[in-house]
């Protein structure tokens, strides 16, 4: 019998390596995942991953791993990422996801926070940071590395390449099979699958505890979300898998659903990697969205005359037709889409590698509206989801084409919820995390009164549905006592395709400011139409023909907010925004405490006239 995601909650619980042992029995030649290397596709069955779980559970016991132990991973996205989650989890232990981008002050934070004892490292450069840290990281004993070009001679805490770890499990595999029954068969719901470290955007990460009953609560709100996409389906990772949306969509869902996990080469191939696996699924945070805007507007300027007229004609129509929802659309907006389907957004989407994909979600951060009407506009079913690592992952979802009143959608049966005296999202369900590991004082905050407490300032409309106001620590009071989201501000100048960043500044201040980083691939487009010479980011920033074309699109943006909310003076940033410098964290979210530190003067320089209106 063919495998049906819908009767999966109905079977009651089970952990991640149970899910990989079922599809293993019933569909063992089906296609678990492929790994994009040079070029080339390989495959990996659903009987093969079982095979590799096992013989990787075999190697980590082999090595001294007991139930419970810490085991961090410390990569890009690849295949072996998911692997050794799955062998970790079949020896008993707990997976620690951390970020490849963290310098090595940041990586001494995570590996000692969570007491990880064995560290999967990706490669040479990974090797580098920890060697650097040495007598720093006292509990850390082994490492086993994917990539070990380089490393064949290091002898650094017993490094083991991935390779050599798996042949070894194999070999003891006979020994050991066992052990590794009466392990998985010991695992309780309650007990910690993962830890996923929080952003660390006001401080520290915090190591967020998911259990085996909080990933299995999700895979089932997962199949409610995905249950009309049959075993086989398409899935395409790329973004860290430390991160609880990718680790959501790529690895709950995909066991849940039976889906096909798809690893491209890198971040950097993205869209060749699209086109190749041409996913019907498909999960981008805000960033991956406006860099697919910024490429389609790109393209259709620099494309030949007739099609550069034709492609900018279809994009314009779009906002006309925004404020009519698709399902209520008369009969002549329906034929007039068809005809620029054909002509010109299918062949878009197929530029981008998404002309198969019919869902497609944006979470991890908020996305301007402009954007969210411009890839629906050409056919992009791009539904809002909200969700944190304490939530082990996606807890709403909007419905078909975002025809809900709130932007975040409707949150499912299984997920209780209601809106504070100030505001704030509490949540309560199955979903709902642990706490965050030897943090009681922190746990018992965030967990109170029995609900999860998010930090999430919302809104819920009448139909039911929530909108995300904005973080409640972020949340300004201008000079005047006017609440201000500095989140809708900052969205609404993004939506500028030469505009890649905007740190709003209003605390306490009589009106709004903003610090910009621009988006360098459309401003130098820009600027070489326009005949400015520039040699680096920096003077291309400090152009004053470039500040004109910046100050004209706040003022374009300012049109869409309230008077009070409007920006009325930018600084533009030298540089880019660096998560070496501390100024964003590794999901290139700001920290506006370093950026505000960091340029005191210049933010100072924008209300040194007080006449302004």
């Amino acid at each position: 019998m063919a495998y049906d995601p819908r009767t999966f909650a109905a079977k009651g619980f089970r952990t991640q390596v149970a899910l990989i042992a079922e599809h293993a029995a019933s569909d063992p030649a089906g296609v678990a995942m492929r790994q994009k290397r040079h070029g080339i596709w390989q495959e990996l069955t659903w009987a093969e991953l079982q095979a590799t779980t096992r013989a990787l559970a075999a190697g980590l016991i082999a090595l001294g791993v007991a139930p419970g132990t810490h085991l961090g991973i410390l990569s890009e996205n690849r295949r072996e990422w998911v692997l050794a989650q799955f062998g970790i989890q079949a020896a008993g232990g707990v997976t620690v996801g951390m970020y490849p981008t963290s310098p090595a002050a940041e990586i001494d934070h995570l590996v000692n926070a969570s007491d990880t004892e064995v560290l999967f490292i990706e490669d040479q450069e990974q090797f580098d940071k920890i060697a650097e840290l040495g007598a720093r990281l006292p509990k850390l004993r082994r490492l086993i590395v994917f990539d070990p070009r380089g490393l064949q001679a290091e002898s650094y805490l017993g490094a083991l390449s991935f390779d050599e770890l798996l042949a070894q499990g194999q070999a003891a595999l006979a020994a050991q099979g066992p052990e590794i029954d009466a392990r998985l068969a010991a695992l309780r719901p309650e007990d910690t699958a993962m830890m996923v470290f929080t952003s660390g955007s006001t401080g520290p990460p915090k190591a967020a505890e998911i259990s085996h009953a909080n990933l299995h609560a999700s895979a089932c709100l997962a199949t409610g979300f995905f249950g009309d996409y049959p075993p086989g389906t398409n899935i395409l990772s790329y973004l860290p898998l430390c991160h609880i949306a990718e680790q959501n969509v790529t690895v709950t869902n995909a066991l849940s659903g039976q889906h096909v996990m798809n690893f491209g080469e890198s971040l950097r191939t993205i869209t060749a990697d699209l086109r190749d696996a041409a996913p019907q699924i498909f999960f981008g945070v805000p960033r991956i969205w406006e860099k697919m805007q910024a490429g389609v507007m790109v393209q259709a300027q620099t494309a030949a005359p007739l099609r550069r007229a034709l492609t900018l004609k279809a994009l314009a129509r779009i906002p006309a037709r925004a404020g009519t929802p698709r399902s209520r659309r008369s009969f002549g907006q329906r034929l007039a889409d068809g005809f620029w389907d054909a002509l010109v957004y299918r062949h878009i989407r197929s530029y981008l590698g998404l002309g198969r994909c019919t869902f497609a979600i944006t979470a991890a951060a908020p996305i301007s509206a402009d954007l969210l009407v411009f890839l629906r506009g050409i056919g992009i079913n791009l539904r809002e989801a909200w969700g944190m690592s304490e939530t082990s992952g996606a807890a709403s979802i909007q419905p078909d084409w975002g025809e809900s009143a709130g932007r975040c959608g409707f949150f499912p049966e299984g997920v209780s919820h209601r809106i504070a005296e100030d505001g704030e999202l509490l949540i309560r369900g199955g979903i709902v995390f642990k706490g965050y590991y030897a943090n009681p004082e922190a746990s018992a905050e965030t967990l109170a009164g029995g609900w999860l407490h998010t930090g999430d300032i919302a809104e819920e409309a009448p139909d039911g549905s929530i909108s995300i106001v904005d973080r409640k620590k972020d949340i300004m009071i201008n000079a005047a006592g006017k609440n201000l989201a500095p989140s809708l501000i900052e969205n609404t100048m993004k939506a500028s395709p030469y505009i890649k960043e905007c740190i709003v500044i209003a605390d306490r201040r009589p009106y709004v400011t903003a610090l910009v980083q621009l988006d360098a691939d459309t401003t130098r487009l820009w600027a070489e139409g326009q005949g400015i010479a520039y040699t680096t980011f920096r003077s291309l920033a400090e152009n004053p023909r470039v500040a004109g074309l910046i100050d004209a699109e706040v003022a374009r943006q300012n049109a869409l907010l309230a008077r009070v909310e409007q920006v009325k003076r930018v600084w533009l940033l030298p540089k880019e925004l660096d998560h070496d410098d501390g100024e964003v964290t590794a999901t290139m979210k700001v920290r506006r405490g370093k950026i505000t530190d960091r340029y005191g003067a210049e933010i100072e320089s924008l209300y040194a006239d007080r006449g302004v209106a």
